[in-house]
């Protein structure tokens, strides 16, 4: 069985959707005000278990299932007034808890989802204690290591449908794709992100759950996108291109912030070890974005 956090997000979503469909049992950790119109298709699997762990305590999951894995996705970025102690329950407290009840559980393997922001040892300052926070779960996770194999997960810059637009691609899409505002500001756009397809994040997140089961190790990284860099303003360029939209890119209306990360690339050759590559295209995932939500 498997215990996944963050079930009712972007990312845990689409994954609580293909876990079930391909077999395994779920244990979904949210909170108890978490919405469910991501996963309202899926509430009623007779393979899922949903879990309030702000109302109740961990503990009781482990004694009631056998779970083998742990996939943390649930992440407070900090966005707007979100209080530190919200950021480091989601972003440490919470999954440090489930690993310790882990070990105690006789769980194989923790899955841990990090980001590209914290590559390098950096801590990007425009979500400063997000990037600290994610550090302080990666060290804490090594010390736990021998006795719980841990994957860490860096993934790159994630697109697809349904995310919050509060991220970059999706205010990119909303207001230049469809509504097709007059004009968006931006940066010079010369930053250069890989993106990679949800689709395609969710696969490999399969086969390192797979992996987790199957393999002997202590703590090993995975860097998740698709290997090739995209500067942003070919990125929003080609969103006004496959909408055919009249909005006005304002390209070097918005400075670049002082730690700007100008480049980030996944290395995917330990994925691809594993038989995973992706498969999605940037022009055709914006295209299956775009065509969803005209519809």
């Amino acid at each position: 069985m498997i215990l996944l956090t963050g079930a009712t997000g972007f990312l845990g979503s689409r994954l609580l959707e293909q876990l079930l469909q391909r077999g395994d049992r779920v244990v979904a950790a949210k909170r108890s005000t978490s919405g469910l119109n991501r996963i309202q298709h899926c509430i009623d699997h007779p393979s899922l278990e949903l879990f309030n762990v702000d109302a109740e305590d961990p503990r009781v999951l482990f004694e009631r299932h056998c779970i083998d894995t742990i996939i943390h996705t649930a992440t407070e970025y900090g966005r707007g007034a979100a209080p530190l102690y919200s950021i480091l329950n989601a972003n440490l407290l919470l999954p440090l808890r489930l690993a310790e009840l882990g070990i105690q559980g006789g769980v194989k393997c923790f899955i841990n989802t990090d980001s590209f922001f914290n590559k390098g040892g950096n801590s990007y300052s425009n979500l400063l204690n997000y990037s600290l926070s994610k550090k302080s779960l990666l060290a804490w996770l090594d010390k736990l290591a021998g006795d719980l194999k841990i994957i860490n997960v860096v993934l790159e810059h994630i697109y697809g449908t349904d995310d919050s637009e509060s991220k970059f691609v999706e205010h990119v899409v909303r207001k230049v794709g469809i509504e097709q505002v007059p004009n968006i500001a931006l940066t010079h756009g010369h930053q250069r992100r890989d993106f990679v397809y949800l689709d395609d994040v969710v696969q490999a997140y399969l086969k390192l759950v797979d992996y987790g089961r199957t393999q002997e190790f202590r703590l090993e990284t995975f860097e998740l996108g698709t290997g090739q860099a995209t500067q942003v303003r070919d990125f929003v360029t080609l969103v006004k291109d496959l909408s055919h939209s009249p909005t006005t890119l304002g390209f070097g209306d918005v400075a670049y912030r002082p730690d700007e990360i100008m480049c980030s690339t996944a290395d995917i050759t330990r994925l691809e070890r594993l038989g995973w590559k992706p498969s999605v295209p940037l022009a055709d995932g914006l295209r299956r974005i775009l065509d969803t939500y005209r519809r």
